[in-house]
């Protein structure tokens, strides 16, 4: 009798592990990557070097207003690329933080791959999926 109660609970066992996913596990598990609004601005010709009899000249194709714009343009989307980068840290520790309350095989492995691409985003110069080889 206690062997065939041994055998229905391994065999219920995944069916309760399901049933009793937590609230942080199932977070994770419907975590998807939050769209990068981040606009990075385009490069600009900023001057050419030309070298003459007299010696070397600098000549500037763009006003020193649009260079100065681009300027703060680029510093913007720094600013946003790197919060977008530290909220995407927080999301990181909070998927590691799901593993405490208890995860089955495959739970473990959506987790552990939504990390990994996490983690090439996050290395990626741009902060983008296009840029992390996906």
């Amino acid at each position: 009798m206690l062997k065939n109660f041994k055998l229905w609970l391994l065999l219920l066992l995944p069916f309760f592990a399901q049933a009793e996913t937590h609230a942080k596990v199932q977070e994770a598990l419907d975590w998807e990557l939050p769209v990068n609004t981040c606009k990075k601005p385009k490069m600009i010709a900023r001057s050419s070097l030309v070298v003459d009899a007299e010696g070397e000249h600098e000549f500037t194709d763009v006003d020193s207003y649009t260079i100065e714009r681009y300027d703060r343009k680029r510093k913007r989307w720094e600013s946003c690329l790197g919060e977008y980068k530290e909220a995407l840290l927080v999301d990181l520790d909070e998927l590691e933080d799901s593993a405490q309350y208890g995860l089955t095989s495959p739970q473990a492995d959506i987790i552990l791959g939504k990390m990994a691409l996490m983690q090439k985003v996050y290395l990626s110069p741009d902060g983008r999926i296009e840029e992390a080889g996906e």
